[in-house]
Parts: C-alpha cells; structure tokens; sequence
C-alpha cells in the first residue's frame, strides 16, 4: 500500500537512510570500501532498506519510510566477515502458529530468546557483489559419510572415533535427520565445553587439511569453539559464488553465510531459527520441525539476461509473489529509462550517476537508496564518465 508524502504529494522517488546492523560477524571493511568511507573500528554487518519495524528506513526528511508505503520485501545489502549462525526460515502457516503461541506465552518480541518476531515467511535470494562463501541446504549424505570417516581416523579417543563411524554409516543410509539430531542433542558430548567438538577440532588442526569442507568446518569452530553448528556445516553444500551469481533459499533451507559482501533480497520478516555458529538463542526443537532434511543440490538462481545500448539488464525472478530483482549495468554514457510499476527500492552497488524524473534529479553513488512508488511516472537511469550498477526490487 502506498500513500503521499507528508506534505500531500506524491513524488517519483525518495532518498532513503538505511541503518546500519553492528552484528558481531560484521565487516569493518566491505561496506566502507563499497561506500568509499573510511574503514570502521567496529563491524558493519548490514543495511536494511524497507519497512520491518524491527529497523525502519528513514527519508531524507527523518521520517519512516513505514509512512509512505508497506512492503512486503526489505533489501540489505550484507557483509560478512565471519560465519553468520547456521538457519532456516519457517513457511507462513508455520510463522503464523509459532507468532501466536509466543504472543500467548508473553515473551515481548524483543526478548533475547524469542524465536517468532512476526508471521510471515522468509525466503530470501543474495546476489554477490564479491566473491562470497555460502552454505545451503544438505549435501549428499554420503559425501558427507567421507568426511565423517576422515574425522573417525583422526581422532584418538576410541567411543568418539565409533561414534564418527556409525554416524557415517547412517549417512550412507541416508539418514541426515538422525545424525544432526544427534551433533545437537544437547545430552551428548558433542554439545558439552571441551567434549566431542573440541576433540575433533584439535586433532584437526593439527592436521594437514585438503579437504574445503574440513577447512571451512575447522575455521568456524575458531571463532565458535565448543559449538556442534561447525561439525553440522559438514553436512551442508559449501558454496563459492563468483560476483553476480546468487542463491535463492526456499522456506525449510538450512544455510548459513560465510564471508563476503552481497546484496539480499528477502519477504519481509525477521523469523531466524537458528540451530549453531552463533551467540544468539538457538532453538534446536523448531528448527527441527521447520526444516527440511532431503538434501538438494547448491539452490543458484540463473537470471535472464538481456543487453542493448550501453545497458544490460539482469532480471532475477525466483518462484515467490514477494519479490523479484532488476541489476541494472550502465556504461558510460548511457542512458536507460523504466516507469516502475509498484514500490520498488533502488540501490546503487557500483560507480555513480543519476536518476532523472519530471520534477527531480538525484545523484547516485554505491550504498545510496532510493524508494521509488511505482507511480508509472517514467525515470531515467544516466551516467556520465563512469559505469553505474543499480539494483531495483519490486513485488512482481
């Protein structure tokens, strides 16, 4: 739903002032020099651009965005440095039953152990604008019986080695639920300080490793020491996308992000159930329940490309009515111009230039947001000297 400004009347664009996430696992760096700020002494994890009460976006004039319009997506763009907590995202049906259970057991939605923060689903799409290291979904299990084998001969203790054992068997039955059940039940020593966990990763680093999935294991488990979420990563496809490819995680898609900077697209909602590799509350019961077990090859998301007159469009369309992405890329000197047909948010990645209406010009540089109204008033897209990247999301 949009509605005029304050003043009464409806522009074709607003500039927007996105806040900034301080998460532990943020980057001091990658938004800064996205930005061309000066590099930060404490993490920068995220901007959000959208209407999530949990962090609204502001106009220029201070007021929230929320004011104007209620979308049903919000854009950040994401930068990690460290392993972001191992996740899944519940369908709607199951948001809104774990919303209203938690609103009548009284916890407040800022409550550190709260799970449900709204009733809406999650799903979400992430577009590297670096290279950038993902995990998503289970890999096959019985890659991951080869890895849990490697570990068995590794490690000294013999009831810890057996374990590792038959653990891979089970994944070469195919049996992810058991074995994840297991790395997180809280009653083994898996998940006791200086037990199972610890004992892996010690005869580990001490160990010469070839193996991606191992060093990526192995890395985790540093900065969260003792925490079974790095043997479940194990489990999980380990992802490297190049600059410009992107994932689309479904509802029920365990992951977790690694490193680098992207933009992200999601419905808007703040439903996170995590399930390790994090400080927060981790809520093993319900991720259990919401997420799904069969594994699934690396979820990419090909766009539609198309290039004319110093400009290619990049259109990434996933199978949800939430939203979808245009990545706009200018040449020099290039002029392109689109008449928006709902709500969109616009966010420049890369290079500067300008956006033109019949009231309006804005200059735009990487990391500026603009919200566009979907008024059907055309704007135009132009540079100068330079190239220019801007991403437009919209509801399709």
């Amino acid at each position: 739903m949009t509605n005029p400004d304050l003043s009464g009347v409806q522009h074709a664009m607003y500039r927007l002032t996105a806040p900034i996430k301080d998460y532990a696992w943020g980057s001091t760096t990658l938004l800064s020099n996205l930005t061309g700020n000066t590099p930060t002494t404490t993490p920068q994890a995220e901007m959000w651009f959208g209407t999530h009460p949990a962090s609204p976006t502001l106009l220029d004039g201070g007021e929230p965005l929320a004011d104007l319009v209620d979308l049903p997506f919000l854009v950040k763009l994401l930068a990690a440095a460290q392993p972001l907590s191992i996740q899944a995202h519940p369908t709607i049906p199951q948001a809104q039953a774990g919303f209203a259970a938690e609103n009548t057991a009284g916890p407040p939605l800022d409550h550190p152990e709260r799970t449900y923060r709204d009733a809406n689903h999650k799903p979400e799409m992430i577009i590297a604008l670096t290279d950038f290291t993902a995990m998503a979904g289970f890999r096959d299990p019985c890659e991951s019986a080869e890895t849990l084998t490697a570990l068995a001969g590794l490690v000294s203790d013999p009831e810890l080695s057996a374990t590792l054992t038959a653990m891979a068997q089970q994944l070469n039955a195919g049996n992810i639920k058991e074995v994840f059940g297991r790395l997180v039940d809280p009653a083994t020593p898996f998940s006791q300080t200086n037990g199972w966990t610890s004992a892996i990763f010690t005869a580990l680093a001490q160990s010469k490793i070839e193996d991606p999935y191992l060093a990526n294991a192995l890395a985790a488990a540093k900065i969260h020491p003792d925490d079974p979420g790095a043997l479940i990563t194990l489990l999980m496809n380990l992802v490297h996308l190049a600059p410009g490819e992107a994932l689309f995680i479904p509802d029920g898609t365990i992951h977790g992000y690694v490193a680098g900077l992207g933009l992200e697209v999601m419905a808007t909602s703040d439903n996170v159930i995590r399930g390790g590799l994090t400080i927060k509350h981790v809520d093993i019961a319900e991720l259990d329940r919401v997420v799904s077990y069969r594994p699934t090859p690396p979820p990419f998301l090909t766009p539609h490309v198309e290039t004319a007159a110093g400009v290619t469009c990049t259109r990434f369309t996933p199978p949800v009515t939430d939203f979808a992405l245009t990545r706009y890329d200018l040449e020099a000197g290039a002029r392109f111009t689109l008449t928006p047909q709902s709500p969109s948010i616009a966010v420049c990645t890369d290079g500067a230039g300008q956006l033109v209406t019949h009231d309006a010009t804005t200059d735009i540089t990487p990391g500026a947001g603009l919200y566009l109204p979907g008024t059907r008033q055309p704007i135009e897209l132009s540079t100068l000297d330079t190239t220019m990247t801007v991403f437009i999301a919209c509801q399709p």
